[in-house]
């Protein structure tokens, strides 16, 4: 599985937002790219998973994903 992190922090704006993409296979033999997202210090979380036949689609699903996230003002951060 694979996953990427990123941050979105602006104190003036009150945003102190995180974000994490991962995508692997399934135990049915799909794909799935799972978004989770929510605010720092926080118990509020929120998640939406997609299917895809195979890894290609998946993969292609993610990459969008990891480029939006980036063209909204997100930072990459190591997993934890």
């Amino acid at each position: 599985m694979s996953v990427r992190q990123f941050v979105k922090v602006d104190p003036e704006q009150s945003k102190h937002r995180w974000y994490a993409i991962a995508w692997g296979p399934t135990l049915f033999g799909n794909w799935a790219v799972v978004r989770s997202w929510g605010r720092m210090g926080t118990n509020w979380v929120r998640c939406k998973s997609e299917v895809f036949e195979d890894d290609d689609a998946a993969c292609i699903e993610a990459e969008a994903q990891v480029k939006r996230r980036l063209s909204r003002g997100y930072r990459p951060v190591e997993p934890v």
